[in-house]
């Protein structure tokens, strides 16, 4: 009975362990964003980035560009172009899958037409990588309809998942 009654307790701390060692750890996150190709789709503004998944910890970027992966010379969030980004957050227990991403409306020309975003997490430890795509297919500016500096997508549980 004690034997039963101690592999019990180690087998629930076993996983408690898990649980909060997964929630704390650091994961790898690669960020792709689209600009449109449309005429003045590109800006100079600040741009930040809110991930989550359906529960979780929340991956805030502030400043997107400041994790960006192209030449240094390279001019982000303008016309046509793919940016990349990466950098380390809080791992998410699940696949990423609400959006936040936001301009600050700053710079000449602070109006910005996004295609899409994709973020994926790469794998770590027991967590596979995981990866969702937002369709955002809207202006970021207040001259142009929607008259908004933010676009929110939300998409857990819909299967938007990118292979």
């Amino acid at each position: 009975m004690k034997l039963t009654m101690k592999l019990s307790v180690a087998f629930a701390f076993f996983f408690f362990l898990a649980a909060t060692t997964t929630a704390f750890a650091q994961c790898t996150f690669e960020i792709l964003v689209k600009t449109d190709g449309r005429w003045y789709a590109g800006t100079n503004a600040r741009v930040s980035l809110q991930v989550r998944a359906a529960s979780g910890p929340t991956l805030t970027i502030t400043n997107l560009e400041s994790w960006g992966q192209m030449a240094a010379s390279h001019d982000y969030f303008e016309k046509g172009n793919l940016d990349r980004f990466r950098g380390t957050g809080d791992c998410m227990p699940s696949e990423p899958c609400n959006m936040v991403l936001t301009s600050d409306g700053s710079g000449n020309m602070p109006g910005w037409y996004v295609s899409y975003v994709m973020v994926t997490q790469l794998g770590q430890g027991s967590l596979p990588s995981m990866t969702h795509r937002w369709a955002v297919d809207q202006w970021l500016a207040i001259d142009e309809p929607p008259h908004m500096l933010t676009a929110e997508r939300k998409g857990c549980g819909i299967g938007a998942v990118v292979p």
